[in-house]
């Protein structure tokens, strides 16, 4: 098993994953402005999602959007999309 830390900068990455392997992605977000992180429907994995603020964090400041992604079908070529908008 392996664990993937991602992140912005890791836009367009590619991995190749084993049915076994965890991938964690850390989007900044500040949901006080209306706009949130959006995952595109996917069938390739399971997610969770949990959103923190920082902690020395004033009233209306951002945080990070924690997305946790687990393989469910082995797949040649998956891809998952996050959007950030207003819903």
């Amino acid at each position: 098993m392996q664990e993937y830390q991602l992140g912005e900068a890791d836009n367009g990455k590619k991995l190749q994953l084993k049915m076994d392997d965890h991938v964690v992605i850390k989007l900044p977000a500040s949901p006080g402005t209306g706009y949130n992180w959006e995952v595109q429907p996917n069938n390739h994995f399971s997610v969770s999602h949990q959103y923190k603020t920082q902690a020395d964090a004033g009233i209306g400041s951002g945080g990070m959007d924690i997305f946790e992604l687990n393989p469910q079908t082995p797949v040649q070529n998956g891809s998952i999309r996050f959007l950030y908008r207003r819903a």
